[in-house]
Parts: structure tokens; C-alpha cells; sequence
């Protein structure tokens, strides 16, 4: 029955649902400062590449740099890296989908690679803008703490960086 007002039981209910489902959604949803990015599914990269350093979130690198980066890994940053051309394949189309130029990038890895010169082919993620632009308020000190020792050890700070994690929230940084 409706009052005066024309609201109903059943719109007021259904206003009631409505309302607490969007909070529900805002609530979960992840903060700005979060810096959640997609990462390959299944286990390949992180296993391959995550044995020996960060698996890096594609997303904090154009295709062009993966795609150099998975075409020489004989010379790894100083070792050899090969892996058995499936793997290398399987590897590099998950890397090209979720990097920061693909077709469904996020609005930060727009802006990563908005960063980078279009000619600009990064093999460190340390050597982005958005990285330096991230860690700007880091010591130098702090980066030569035996636990963390170098820029590239993203997981020492960043405890779930395997997940694609780089939050503020989520940051440790090692007291050694």
C-alpha cells in the first residue's frame, strides 16, 4: 500500500537492497593507492621467473620491453635465462596481454606507459618514471639493508608483489 508520499514497501526495499549492494561494492573495491595490476594466470611466470627474481606485474611495462626482454634471455641481465620455446611462448603472450600498452590496461598502466617514450624500449622496471616517481621519498640508505640490497627487489617491501600487490598499505620495509 502506498502513503501519502507514494513510497511503497516494496520500493523502499528494494532502494534499501540497492544501496546497501553499491556499498558493498564501494567497500570492496580496491584504494587509489592500492596499485593493484593483473597478472598472467596459471603458474608459468610466476614459477619461471619468480625462481630467481620479482615476477613483475606486466603492467609496469610496455609490450615493446617484454617482448626484447623474452627475445634475449640468454643474456638475462648477465645470465642465461633460456627457457624451452612453449614456455618462452606461453610467457611472452601473458606478458603482452597484461602490459601496460595493452587493450586492457587499467587508468595507472595508461599512465605508466604515458611515461615512457614511445621509442624508449625499458628492460628495469626501476628505470620507469613511475617507479622513480613511487619511491622518491625512499633513502638511500634504506635500499642497501641487507634485506632489500637492490632496486629490483620489489618483494622484500612489497610482500605480495607475486600477486601483482604494490600497495602503500601493504609495504614492510625490512629493518635490516
Amino acid at each position: 500500500m502506498a502513503s501519502a508520499s507514494g513510497i511503497t514497501w516494496k520500493n523502499l526495499l528494494s532502494l534499501t537492497l540497492s544501496v546497501s549492494v553499491v556499498a558493498a561494492l564501494i567497500g570492496n573495491a580496491p584504494a587509489d593507492d592500492e596499485a593493484i595490476f593483473p597478472m598472467p594466470s596459471g603458474k608459468t611466470y610466476v614459477n619461471e621467473c619468480g625462481s630467481c627474481h620479482t615476477a613483475y606485474a606486466p603492467g609496469l611495462l610496455p609490450v615493446r620491453s617484454w617482448r626484447k626482454m623474452l627475445g634475449q634471455l640468454d643474456k638475462h641481465f648477465g645470465e642465461d635465462a633460456s627457457l624451452e620455446e612453449p614456455q618462452r611462448l606461453e610467457i611472452l603472450k601473458n606478458l603482452e596481454l597484461l602490459a601496460a600498452d595493452a587493450d586492457q590496461a587499467n587508468m595507472r598502466m595508461h599512465r605508466i606507459n604515458g611515461a615512457i617514450a614511445a621509442a624508449a624500449v625499458p628492460q628495469r622496471v626501476s628505470e620507469t618514471g613511475y617507479f622513480k616517481y613511487m619511491h622518491d621519498e625512499v633513502p638511500a640508505y634504506i635500499w642497501k639493508r641487507k634485506k632489500i640490497g637492490t632496486l629490483a627487489n620489489c618483494i622484500a617491501c612489497h610482500t605480495r608483489v607475486n600477486e601483482g600487490r604494490y600497495g602503500e598499505r601493504e609495504v614492510r620495509i625490512p629493518q635490516q
